[in-house]
């Protein structure tokens, strides 16, 4: 595949009107792990960026939790993120007659990370002329993002539908905040365990 040839305009239509062609389009790439993995830190240092500029021009009138006010730790949750979220998915999908590959999963995630770069400038740039219509396009955007996903998902994991694969991420997600939960009651790093000796 000749990169400086490639369609990306293309791609990104092709991505909102059919999201699993899209996705198969990715995934017959056959990119190799430590490729996708650069992409992925490419494009999370994007967003993390992007974020930092959208927070320091228009100051969010919620205090954020410092870790999220940290470039570098936004970074590093990003990437995170998609990396754990890739090992889930497919763990999860085998259970549920799911055939896709880690690097099927990995790189339909890494793609729909660079659409949210696109978003989130796009976000930026709407925020400098219409705070309003910033935030209804973020909101438009939120939506958008999850239906992209499950259609993305599906398709890696070789599911008949996207919301089979929305089950899933719901699932994964529970299940994932039940551990947290549990987690921080155990080590006693929860409200009460914060608030004993105070």
């Amino acid at each position: 595949m000749n990169i400086r040839d490639f369609d990306w305009g293309g791609l990104i239509v092709l991505s909102l009107r059919e999201p699993r062609m899209a996705a198969a389009t990715l995934i017959n790439w056959n990119l190799p792990r430590s490729v996708i993995w650069t992409a992925l830190a490419l494009v999370s240092c994007c967003n993390a960026i992007l974020a930092g500029l959208s927070e320091l021009i228009f100051p969010s009138p919620v205090t954020m939790p410092a870790i999220l006010a940290n470039p570098l730790m936004l970074f590093i949750l990003l990437a995170g993120g998609v990396v754990i979220s890739s090992y889930a998915l497919v763990w999860g999908g085998s259970k549920v007659g799911g055939q896709g590959r880690l690097e099927d999963v990995a790189v339909v995630l890494t793609w729909l990370q660079s659409l949210r770069v696109l978003a989130q400038a796009v976000v930026v740039v709407l925020a400098i002329l219409s705070p309003g219509l910033a935030g209804l396009f973020a909101m438009v955007v939120g939506f958008a993002g999850l239906w992209l996903m499950a259609n993305f998902v599906a398709q890696a994991l070789d599911f008949a539908s996207a919301w089979k694969a929305f089950g899933l991420m719901a699932a994964l997600t529970v299940g994932f905040v039940f551990v947290v939960v549990l987690l921080l009651t155990v080590t006693g790093f929860g409200l009460g365990g914060v608030d004993a000796n105070v």
